[in-house]
């Protein structure tokens, strides 16, 4: 009996040392990992380069066990941890008490790290054809950045901090946190800022190696779509648990947190479009490279201002020791990214020629440009607080500032997804290309006389909806093609899936755009206060309210406004947590259609049963979420089982010194 007292007094300690130990040993080991490597592959030691790996699979398994442990004690309500106490209580459900796993800032790095680790050894599997420098450099470059989060982990932020004495419950997850939301936003998010160091590390080493040809290209092409898929949904998935859970109408405020995660999506987005330049006509190597090392600088940028709480935020952690680390690395990243593009300029030389304007090429010049120009706006508009309140005048700017600077460079971007693809490479004559846009023009023409006619006369809506036309009838148009030889359909699907899914993705996008199009410029709003069994009238919806309710769940209490709409019933409510110190939330009431949402808030109930609410009409939100769906889908469809063929294509056309 005194053995058994024993071992439950011992077993938090344990579990506690288990965890910490495991980030102590993935910490050495990735830290001999990236010095093994980089010497292995200065002197391309094969030996030394295959155990740089293995050191670095060593560090991401001691991960995956700290990983372990840290769930384990989620689960078991093991409250002797910190961060257990923190993040979770007795009342937590299952599925979200392991939620809590990245709920937090410990344990939000844990997880980056183990994305980090388990990708970058996929990842370098398959790296050994690249050529022992080349490889040995991305391995060394990954180790050391898989070894700064764990410095942090061990130094600053342990999620297996031990408390001196262990209470009887947590102090429980953020209301607004208790959401299905919470099972997927946060770790597709995550997992995307993770996934973008893989195409920083091979762009880099490439660098190092002097190898600036398509070969990293085509080798982590496909860990950039994923990092770009991940973000795309992850920034799909935030907009929906937004619009789900806030109880403002909207799905994107331009808050901070939201911009520092479209940043690296934009410039992403850019280098995907130009690395078919490169693979297609071994053109833009500088450019590509810089797109690379811009992404992960801008989720290191990102990561700093999550972390540091320097720009206030809804998204952001408190203000913490982890601040002024993210701040070191950044500038250790941009110096880095500096110097090596600088010295190794002369390798990248220039186009022997100027890209033609009016070619494919010159599309996806003119189109990069203007995504970086949308990320400088962008970036300006997060940065200014900080910027301004240096000064001595802290400065906040809202969504007209992005309306007014953002708004055109997205017009003229979608006009170039409309024209862009239906051009051939290198300079294109003027009758095949008016004959190409033929389609696409059309759509516009249409669909403006249409808006015309229903009475619209907003000049943004009368522009960018019908460009939006042209982008989804440039896609019909190429898959039209593509079906007027039924016999051939196969093969040209097989052989052409990643074009066509492509065009896929564009047709997402432009749906998504339609949706969020629709959904600002016509959304209606109307606040009312309503006894029980009167109505109100919004856009042509009817809605009654029929009286509220108090009903006691198992951790919060809801105040329900019934309102009935048609043959179903709405019931917003307001949610209060008595164990939380009161706090209370907003559920909202939705019901939707393809053609739009009924969005109802309840605000509160009065003595005399009469309550106020906040009613939306928001027409085609459904089809952002719809779009997200479909761009996912093409990106899967066009990648998944393709050979890269990109290096025997760049090799066709770029010349020999080039290559060597």
């Amino acid at each position: 009996m005194p053995v058994a007292v024993l071992d439950d007094s011992l077993h938090p300690v344990i579990l506690g040392y288990l965890g910490a130990g495991a980030l102590l040993a993935a910490l050495v080991m990735g830290g001999f990992s990236a010095v093994l490597s980089f010497w292995a592959g200065r002197q391309q030691n094969p030996v030394m380069v295959q155990v740089g790996r293995r050191a670095f699979y060593a560090a991401t398994a001691m991960i995956v066990a700290a990983g372990g442990v840290l769930e384990w004690a989620l689960l078991s309500h093991d409250f002797s941890l910190a961060y257990v106490t923190e993040h979770t209580d007795l009342s937590t459900s299952t599925a979200l008490s392991a939620a809590g796993f990245y709920g937090g800032q410990e344990g939000s790095l844990l997880y980056w790290a183990l994305v980090l680790g388990v990708l970058g050894s996929v990842s370098l599997v398959a790296s050994a054809s690249l050529g022992l420098r080349l490889a040995g450099y991305a391995a060394g470059l990954m180790a050391a950045i898989l070894s700064f989060f764990l410095v942090v982990l061990v130094l600053v932020a342990s999620p297996f901090d031990l408390l001196s004495i262990t209470p009887p419950d947590g102090l429980g997850l953020n209301p607004i946190l208790r959401d299905g939301g919470m099972l997927i936003h946060p770790p597709v998010i995550l997992a995307g800022f993770a996934s973008f160091a893989i195409p920083f590390c091979f762009a880099s080493a490439a660098l190092m190696a002097g190898r600036p040809d398509s070969a990293w290209i085509a080798h982590t092409r496909r860990f950039a779509l994923i990092a770009w898929g991940l973000q795309t949904t992850g920034l799909v998935l935030g907009m929906w648990w937004a619009y789900h859970v806030l109880g403002w109408g909207g799905y994107w405020g331009w808050d901070p947190v939201e911009n520092v995660a479209l940043m690296p999506w934009l410039a992403t987005t850019a280098y995907l479009h130009s690395s078919m330049v490169q693979e297609t006509r071994g053109r833009l190597r500088a450019w590509n490279f810089g797109l690379v090392i811009l992404a992960f600088l801008l989720v290191v940028f990102g990561t700093f201002i999550v972390r540091s709480g320097v720009v206030p935020s809804v998204h952001t952690f408190a203000i913490s020791a982890i601040g002024p680390w993210f701040l070191a690395f950044l500038f250790i990243c941009i110096v880095f990214s500096v110097v090596l593009l600088a010295l190794r300029s002369n390798v990248l030389g220039g186009d022997a020629e100027p890209v033609a304007p009016v070619s494919r090429e010159g599309a996806f010049v003119l189109q990069n440009l203007l995504l970086i120009a949308v990320v400088v706006v962008v970036l300006w508009g997060t940065v200014l607080p900080l910027v301004s309140g240096m000064l001595g005048q802290q400065r906040v700017v809202g969504a007209a500032y992005y309306e007014r600077a953002a708004g055109p460079l997205f017009v003229v971007i979608l006009a170039l997804m409309a024209a862009g693809p239906l051009l051939p490479w290198r300079r294109a004559a003027r009758m095949p290309s008016a004959r190409a846009l033929m389609w696409p023009g059309a759509a516009i023409v249409v669909v403006l006389a249409a808006l015309l006619v229903a009475g619209v006369r907003s000049i943004p809506a009368l522009i960018a909806l019908p460009l939006v036309a042209a982008v989804a009838g440039t896609c019909f148009t190429q898959y039209a093609r593509l079906g007027s030889g039924w016999a051939r359909l196969p093969s040209m699907l097989r052989r052409r899936r990643r074009r066509y899914g492509a065009y896929l993705a564009h047709l997402g996008l432009a749906v998504l755009v339609a949706g969020i199009g629709a959904s600002h410029f016509w959304q209606q709003e109307k606040d009312v206060t309503l006894a029980p069994g009167q109505q109100v009238t919004v856009a042509g919806y009817t809605l009654t309210y029929t009286g509220s309710e108090q009903r006691q769940l198992s951790d919060h209490t809801e105040l329900v406004g019934l309102m009935r709409f048609g043959d179903s019933t709405l019931e917003p409510a307001r949610a209060t947590y008595s164990g939380l110190g009161g706090q209370s939330l907003t559920h909202v009431a939705i019901s939707t259609t393809p053609v739009a949402d009924v969005y109802v808030v309840l605000a509160g109930v009065t003595a005399d049963g009469s309550a106020s609410f906040s009613v939306f009409v928001n027409p085609l939100v459904s089809w952002i979420w719809a779009g997200g769906a479909i761009i996912i889908v093409g990106v899967l469809l066009g990648n998944i089982g393709e050979r890269a063929p990109a290096v025997e294509a760049v090799r066709r056309r770029v010349p020999a010194s080039v290559l060597t």
